[in-house]
């Protein structure tokens, strides 16, 4: 999918977990819910799968909740996510990614995105 402002293209997992997180879900949730038929859950199941945004060590959701997921599935590709992660974001940290953005025009939206788009790419190439 083209993001028609910037040219940009979205696979379809990025687009569902980008309107998950339009509709007022934290990126956690809005991650999870995107990826519970791959996961093999219903949406209020995935929910309960993934950890909240900073709720360890104030890391980004959208770290985290890959991570949960990728250990459900039983996938052992957790560093490389981190490493993907951070060569795309600088740091795992909530405040330091809101910091970071200022004046940049990127949002929590754009990491939750980014973060469907590897974590599809992780899964797909296991």
């Amino acid at each position: 999918m083209k993001r028609e402002s910037d040219g940009i293209y979205m696979n379809e997992m990025e687009k569902i977990a980008r309107e998950n997180h339009h509709n007022g879900n934290n990126c956690s949730v809005s991650l999870a819910m995107a990826f519970a038929e791959k996961l093999g859950v219903t949406h209020e199941e995935a929910k309960k799968i993934v950890p909240a945004p900073r709720s360890i060590d104030g890391k980004c959701g959208g770290y985290l909740s890959v991570v949960a997921m990728l250990e459900k599935l039983g996938i052992d590709k957790a560093g490389e996510y981190e490493r993907m992660f951070l060569e795309k974001n600088g740091s795992l940290y909530c405040k330091e990614l809101i910091a970071s953005r200022a004046g940049t025009g990127r949002t929590c939206n754009d990491i939750v995105g980014e973060a469907a788009a590897m974590f599809d790419e992780l899964i797909r190439n296991s």
